[in-house]
């Protein structure tokens, strides 16, 4: 097996972590959704949506990792929108 072949391989395995960890959001997000069901909250909560995306960008600015902030912004808000989404 080449180089290219064992970043590729490290690639699918840390790929197949992200989506244990998908997959455990959305049921915790199930969860958020029955509690704000049952308290009468609305799916939208504008200010938690905030807080998520400064508490990722402050994760991010904590690392040597600022060339990927952009794009990892952008996929917490594609994330945060599915989330939203899947609570309708």
């Amino acid at each position: 097996m080449n180089d290219l072949d064992n970043l590729r391989n490290k690639i699918n395995e840390t790929d197949a972590q992200i989506v244990e960890l998908l997959l455990e959001r959305f049921e915790i997000v199930k969860d958020v959704k029955e509690y704000k069901k049952s308290h009468g909250l609305e799916i939208l909560q504008q200010n938690r949506e905030i807080e998520v995306l400064k508490n990722i960008s402050d994760k991010i600015d904590n690392t040597n990792s600022q060339e990927y902030k952009k794009y990892i912004l952008e996929i917490y808000d594609a994330i945060l929108k599915t989330s939203k989404k899947s609570q309708r």
